[in-house]
């Protein structure tokens, strides 16, 4: 589930939001990691990279909704008519970020299992025809919630300098065994893209393994209680 890559297993983690425009966006193109990338511009350059494919063989269940009207609790039209920049925000039972499973942003139920690729409906093709559009758009704005990242060289898939950016486009929440250090309230990822005229595109993505009745300060699943 976790986007995989080189960095002290002490460093910090840091939860947060991303604002910015779309330059670009593509499948990994070496096929060597399940994520949709795509390039940001905000006061810098940053890569987010959405998971569409699990690691593990479990299923990505997605809910995505081209009309997204809920400003969820961090007020996303205040979001995208603020800076350009990436924002930490606190976790935890009084924290500041997306909850899934607390903050009744979408009906659960309603997530299905999207292939991430092929001739039919995708999420590759169906994030590949948002990115185009908002490509095209020049108000348009992405916020994406997730896991900041930084690593040391050039963006592996889009060739900036210095590799940041934001992974965990993801339900946070509900893991056990190896992911189980995952796990928190308040501090789910999603992507949303938000164009000209204030139309909003919602994407929200938990894995077929992952508990959808939770521990109110932890995140655990009760399961495990």
């Amino acid at each position: 589930m976790a986007h995989r890559r080189t960095k002290p297993e002490n460093q910090k983690r840091t939860y947060g939001v991303l604002v910015g425009r779309i330059k670009d966006g593509q499948m990994d193109p070496e096929g060597k990691s399940p994520h949709y990338e795509i390039w940001i511009q905000a006061q810098r350059d940053y890569r987010i990279a959405v998971n569409v494919q699990s690691q593990d063989g479990s299923d990505v269940l997605v809910y995505y909704n081209p009309d997204f009207s809920n400003p969820t609790k961090l007020d996303l039209p205040k979001l995208a008519s603020g800076p350009a920049q990436f924002a930490p925000l606190r976790t935890g039972a009084d924290g500041e970020g997306l909850d899934y499973l607390r903050d009744k942003i979408f009906p659960l139920d309603e997530m299905h299992d999207i292939p991430p690729e092929g001739s039919g409906i995708t999420l590759a093709n169906l994030l590949d025809g948002q990115i185009e559009r908002a490509k095209a758009d020049e108000e348009s704005v992405v916020i994406a919630l997730g896991q900041f990242f930084s690593d040391p060289g050039s963006d592996k898939t889009f060739g900036f300098s210095p590799e940041c950016g934001v992974h965990d486009i993801h339900m946070m929440q509900g893991n056990s065994g190896a992911f189980a250090g995952d796990n928190r309230v308040n501090g789910d990822g999603a992507l949303f893209i938000r164009f000209k005229g204030g139309e909003t595109i919602a994407l929200f993505t938990r894995f077929t393994i992952q508990d959808i009745e939770t521990n109110d300060a932890t995140g655990d699943p009760t399961s495990l209680a």
